[in-house]
């Protein structure tokens, strides 16, 4: 039964509160007192249309709140439902409330916590009939027939236990559906962890491999120019033939000046003997020089190997850390997991 009603800013009403006793109300008063509005804002409460012209004039919000005590036959179904959405409830009171603004904003509350308007609904459909002109009854409502026959025939207790027993199929149901879920979930995650141990496994990286790797590419990369750089500053050194001197030969004959020189001077010797070693590094320099240059490895498929390895290299970079050793130990993140989980 419908205990107390609080009624705010509804039509002409700017605040009514109101308590019910047990047993028979009658709410009397000449046309036009209010009563039907009353009627209205329960309906209100209970999930009926919130029309605009419910608000009363120069109000920015209206509020209605009803405390309903239920009958015991009326608890199972009022429970069920509050008991499928996880909240909480007391023995026989229920506190139902909605509020509505100009903007359209239209929050419902059971027992202070927000609810959806088709939520509001239900629970109003099992708290109070409405009879009157334009209005639904509960006995027209084929949904509320099966209601009406437990009722008769006293058989809450017995509806108790089959809903309790379809709940707990619900739950069975959906524990079977997260096994099965986690069974496929499981599955994915081996396959994933399998990839990545057989991917990294198959590439052998060492740790330091990059950086070698890189300085063996700039090497093999610039073959032709190291080459031309060498043999360059090689023919300056060595020359080139007879009409292409090259420092050893211009050395060679600023020696021969100082020799002729020292004849006249012996204070020069010491310049001669200088310009002599300084002969003999060039000679060595040219020759270490000739060397170089012969011994660059012009390898065209050497270079494409190690391209694809760097190449490698970076792929698993982008999946797996910024460094081989992030990389390896990736991987044996990944290892380690895979033996928990198979």
């Amino acid at each position: 039964m419908l205990a107390e009603i609080d009624i705010i800013n509804f039509a002409i009403i700017e605040h009514l509160h109101l308590k019910f006793h047990r047993g028979f109300n009658v709410l009397t008063g000449e046309t036009g007192a209010g009563k039907s509005i009353i009627i209205d804002a329960v309906g209100t409460l209970l999930g009926g249309r919130a029309q605009s012209e419910f608000m009363r004039a120069g109000a920015d919000q209206t509020r209605v709140e009803g405390v309903f005590v239920l009958p015991k036959e009326a608890r199972g179904e009022v429970f069920a439902i509050l008991d499928e959405l996880g909240m909480e409830h007391e023995d026989e009171q229920i506190i139902v409330a909605r509020e509505f603004n100009r903007e359209g904003r239209n929050v419902c509350r059971i027992n202070g916590r927000a609810v959806t308007l088709n939520v509001l609904q239900r629970i109003g459909e099992q708290l109070i009939d409405i009879h009157g002109q334009s209005e639904h009854i509960s006995l027209l409502r084929v949904r509320t027939h099966i209601d009406f026959l437990d009722r008769f025939g006293i058989l809450w207790e017995q509806r108790a236990r089959v809903a309790e027993l379809v709940r707990a199929l619900r739950q069975a149901r959906e524990e079977i559906k997260t096994l099965v879920m986690d069974e496929r979930e499981k599955a994915r995650r081996v396959d994933r962890l399998t990839y990545v141990v057989d991917e990294v496994g198959q590439a052998n990286l060492k740790v330091g491999e990059e950086e070698t790797l890189k300085q063996e590419r700039e090497l093999l990369g610039n073959a032709e120019l190291r080459a031309n750089l060498a043999d360059h500053a090689h023919r300056l050194l060595y020359g080139a033939g007879e009409d292409d001197k090259g420092a050893l030969d211009l050395l060679n004959g600023a020696a021969q000046a100082l020799t002729g020189l020292e004849k006249y001077d012996a204070a020069i010797k010491n310049l001669r003997e200088q310009m002599d070693g300084a002969i003999a590094q060039a000679d060595d320099l040219s020759r270490e020089l000739a060397r170089y240059r012969d011994s660059i490895d012009h390898n065209p498929k050497r270079l494409a190997q190690v391209d694809e390895r760097l190449d490698l290299i970076f792929r698993l970079k982008r999946k797996y850390g910024d460094s081989i050793a992030e990389i390896l130990k990736f991987a044996g993140d990944a290892a380690a997991e895979l033996a928990t989980i198979t």
